[in-house]
């Protein structure tokens, strides 16, 4: 990864954010907010003078209140002129552009019908500019010279708003300060009058996540995209609560609604993208940075992000097909095509940075052709990355697997012995080594491997075992046996200093070999070959007793038996030679 800081980090910076900016924006509720009330504007055309008379009522109770004060009629004439602009043409939404342009921090304005005997007083609203967030209010009626009255009923509802702002306040402020549980109380409070305060309600979710209730968290950022489904942090924490629920989908839903805003912007995309790998969604990683190239397909970093993404999502989806399947390689058609994607990626990589690519980034396209059965890509691949970075053990590594893969183990083997030169301290470099030439039968070369192998720390049964094994396979459970040879490499393996355990089994085999071998030499029963086997029975009776522990530990393996043959066919040995000896 390039660059990027882990989500978690990010939602955190945007909620201190949030918070400093709102209580920027708020004023202390000591001091007085400058509202701005434009005239009321009929809806049907209806008599005009009913607006100016209850925006003029307005203007004069607010002023008589203690935390506001109204903005003078003048005042706004003269700002309406540095925009070209008449009273008349001051509707809501202008009032709201005008607010923020003149830092007046509330707006209150609101429609009405009917006639003079009967006013609907409709579409009230009270609106902070710093957040933009609407205080509707019932509708109101009035008549004719009843201005006042109705100005009194809008006032008290305002009485509320002002309430509202006041506990949004400290909602923050507890929210800011850590104190959790104030911070919930005064934003429950908050959104009890004001359903629609979308900072409290964003405030809320963040502190319900500081205190890991995310369930209840997500539900409050749900509702807060209901009623602004572009609330650029929400959808941020969104995705952060649902990965952390492993809600995997869910949380490619918030991101993906987050980067339509600015689906240019790189750095998010693939802080993102990161974010939802660390969290063990690397294929959701892919999603998102494939729709970064198709926005800009020069950009470098997509890539390289793309190929570890989708790496990593191919290892994932395998490892799950193994345990599915209860073994076998897991390469299944969505595997290989996750493969493919990290292999075009990285070679896009490769082919900008050529030396400067991460080695760990180079293995990996060697691994994948590797894992896809692509032996002479790989092959082909390494070679290129072991030229760009020579001196690097895991790509000759990665390299040497494929040349055994590929079925020319000669050559892997002499690729694998080059790592020593690098780093004779390469994990199972010796082990590994002596394993594949056991594979060749060049046993007697592989046993000073093996033994530079115990001396790294392998196991000495590990390599015992490992000769013992490829003589037993390769001469003895044939159905033409060599006991020569498997007397020979026996000990071999006898010369570790294995368990206990395993060295009474090579034992017992080793003397199950000199008993059949010897066996065999003496069919003829000739003074020769009674001479000859002789010793061979009686070193097999030797060995067999060092081996007992084996047999008694086997099942059908009857010691005794062994050693009353061993012992009869000592016997007939004797017999022979003393025969001979009297003629």
């Amino acid at each position: 990864m390039i660059g990027c800081r882990p989500l978690g980090v990010l939602v955190a910076v945007l909620f201190a954010l949030t918070l400093s900016t709102t209580l920027q924006a708020q004023q202390t509720v000591s001091s007085r907010y400058r509202v701005l009330i434009p005239d009321f504007q009929p809806i049907n055309e209806e008599d005009d003078d009913f607006g100016k008379d209850l925006a003029d009522e307005l203007r004069d109770k607010i002023d008589e209140m203690l935390t506001h004060s109204a903005v003078d009629e003048d005042d706004i004439k003269d700002a309406l002129k540095q925009f070209d602009r008449d009273m008349e043409d001051l509707n809501c939404i202008l009032a709201r552009q005008l607010a923020q342009q003149a830092n007046y921090q509330v707006v209150l304005c609101a429609r009405y019908s009917g006639n003079e005997d009967a006013w609907q007083i409709q579409n009230i609203r009270f609106v902070d500019s710093a957040t933009g967030e609407v205080f509707d209010v019932d509708p109101v009626v009035s008549a004719k010279d009843m201005e006042e009255e109705a100005a009194v009923e809008i006032v008290r509802s305002f009485e509320l708003f002002v309430e509202q702002t006041r506990v949004a306040i400290f909602c923050g402020d507890y929210a800011a300060s850590q104190q959790w549980e104030s911070s919930l109380e005064n934003c429950d409070r908050a959104l009890e009058l004001n359903p629609n305060a979308n900072t409290s309600r964003y405030t809320r979710a963040s502190v319900l996540r500081q205190l890991d209730r995310f369930p209840e968290s997500l539900e409050e950022i749900d509702r807060l995209l209901l009623q602004d489904p572009y609330h650029e942090n929400a959808m941020l924490l969104g995705g952060y609560l649902a990965i952390n629920l492993e809600q995997q989908d869910r949380a490619r839903s918030y991101y993906g609604r987050y980067l339509e805003l600015d689906p240019t912007n790189a750095s998010v995309r693939m802080t993102v993208a990161y974010d939802l790998a660390q969290e063990g969604d690397p294929i959701g990683g892919v999603a998102i940075i494939e729709a970064g190239v198709a926005v800009d397909p020069e950009n470098l970093d997509f890539y390289e992000q793309l190929g570890n993404f989708a790496f990593a999502g191919a290892e994932q989806v395998r490892r799950t097909a193994i345990e599915a399947a209860g073994g076998g390689d897991g390469v299944t058609p969505a595997v290989s095509e996750l493969y493919g994607k990290a292999i075009a990626a990285y070679e896009r990589v490769f082919l900008e940075k050529g030396p400067e690519m991460l080695v760990s980034q180079l293995r990996n396209v060697a691994a994948a052709h590797v894992q896809l059965e692509s032996y002479a890509d790989a092959i082909e691949f390494a070679e290129r990355a072991i030229e760009s970075h020579p001196e690097e053990a895991s790509l000759r590594a990665i390299y040497a697997e494929a040349l055994k893969q590929s079925g020319r183990t000669d050559d892997a083997i002499a690729a694998l012995a080059a790592i020593e030169e690098i780093n004779p301290d390469w994990p199972n470099l010796y082990l590994r080594l002596g394993s594949w030439m056991i594979e060749v039968s060049l046993v007697e070369e592989a046993v000073p491997v093996l033994q530079k192998a115990v001396a790294s720390g392998s196991s000495p049964d590990q390599a015992g075992t490992m000769i013992f094994n490829h003589a037993y396979v390769s001469y003895v459970q044939p159905t033409e046996k060599n006991w020569l040879r498997f007397n020979t490499l026996i000990v071999l393996a006898k010369d570790f200093e294995v368990s206990q355990n395993l060295r009474e089994q090579f034992e017992f085999y080793h003397a199950y070999s000199v008993f059949n071998n010897a066996i065999a030499l003496q069919l003829e029963e000739t003074p020769e070959t009674a001479n000859r086997t002789l010793p061979m029975f009686q070193q097999a009776v030797a060995l067999f007793q060092l081996g007992k522990g084996h047999a008694d530990r086997t099942a059908g393996l009857e010691f005794q038996q062994y050693m009353e043959n061993a012992t009869l066919y000592i016997e007939i040995q004797e017999a022979i030679i003393e025969q001979a000896n009297r003629q």
